[in-house]
């Protein structure tokens, strides 16, 4: 198969070495100086990737989805595959879908689950998209745990924003905590009780954290206004914390 990469920063010059490695004939363009792994044909444009590809994946950031996507709209050949693999907004998906299935290519909305160092191509994902069999396909080939959920373009992606509600906000707590216990001198115990929060019977935390949040609301907004005054004394900024504040006032009065 002959697969073009748009984006050949660290993700996406991952997956062009894996494509590579799994015995595809790989094109691929960066406007930065970026190298371009092993066995990729580095091209010159956009428009000439695409118009060498069966399938075109796009790994750049999300501002620049629907630019690429027109772009590449004037380029793509009848039946050839378009994938954005970027988290842009699922508004953006759309659009782009529109432009490239005008043109008579396929689309596939492609959102990947997981920092892609740690686990490479193999990384899970979630497709979606006219086109979502053709890369749940290839992913699989690489080693990736496809899932695929019904839907139009930017489906995908939308699941994807909902899950980093989660992720990165807990990644934003877990930081402010170990910068708290490491002003207040105790950084081990207070690993130890994010690692104690972060094991045992998840569906039992989750009733909990839900249910006991809106039951206790306005005790909780209390200590977490303690909490912040705490940690600016520390020279720590409460962030995350005083977001919870907020939210717990918002439950109080609901």
């Amino acid at each position: 198969m002959r697969v073009g990469f748009i984006g050949l920063g660290e993700a996406g010059a991952i997956y062009a070495a894996a494509v590579v490695a799994a015995g595809h004939r790989v094109r691929g363009f960066d406007p930065a100086p970026t190298p371009a792994p092993s066995g990729v044909e580095r091209l010159a444009s956009v428009e000439e990737v695409v118009a060498a590809s069966e399938v075109t994946i796009v790994l750049t950031g999300a501002a620049l989805s629907r630019s690429i996507a027109e772009t590449a709209a004037g380029a793509i050949t009848p039946g050839a595959v378009y994938a954005d693999f970027t988290t842009a907004s699922p508004e953006d998906m759309v659009a782009a879908e529109d432009g490239i299935v005008a043109a008579g290519g396929r689309f596939a909305d492609v959102a990947i689950l997981g920092p892609v160092p740690l686990k490479g191509a193999a990384t899970e994902t979630i497709v979606s998209g006219g086109a979502a069999d053709v890369l749940g396909e290839l992913l699989t080939s690489l080693g990736s745990e496809v899932e695929y959920v019904d839907g139009p373009a930017g489906t995908a992606t939308s699941r994807k924003l909902l899950r980093s509600v989660l992720m990165k906000s807990l990644a934003t707590v877990v930081v402010e905590a170990l910068e708290a216990g490491r002003a207040a001198g105790c950084e081990e115990w207070v690993h130890a009780q994010i690692a104690a929060q972060l094991s045992g019977d998840a569906d039992a935390k989750i009733e909990r954290y839900e249910s006991g949040s809106r039951k206790h609301a306005v005790r909780r907004a209390h200590e977490m206004q303690s909490v912040s005054e705490y940690l600016e004394r520390l020279g720590v900024r409460p962030e995350m914390s005083s977001a919870a504040r907020r939210v717990l006032e918002r439950l109080a009065a609901e």
